[in-house]
């Protein structure tokens, strides 16, 4: 992931960086395979900031609306395996 656009994701970033972090997430959108990528950051945790989280599930829900049908079998299922993944760190990391 672009590492500066993340930067514009915090509430207190100034706006030129703002613009960026919208403009490459709307570019992660419309990309027919960055939703791996998305993924498998919340998957592995790369992540703790809860706003590039939300960005992430954000490209993962257009992908879902607009594209789901034109994956493979096998890219639908690694796409329930990843989240299924998140799923439990997720909750194991809110109850500690």
């Amino acid at each position: 992931m672009d590492e500066q656009a993340l930067l514009g994701l915090n509430p207190n970033a100034d706006a030129s960086y703002q613009q960026r972090a919208l403009a490459y997430f709307e570019q992660l959108k419309e990309s027919p395979d960055a939703w791996q990528v998305c993924a498998e950051s919340l998957a592995k945790g790369l992540y703790s900031d809860d706003h590039v989280k939300f960005f992430c599930f954000q490209v993962l829900e257009h992908q879902i609306k607009f594209r789901h049908g034109a994956l493979s079998a096998a890219q639908q299922q690694l796409f329930r395996e990843t989240l299924m993944k998140w799923l439990p760190s997720h909750y194991v990391n809110k109850t500690k």
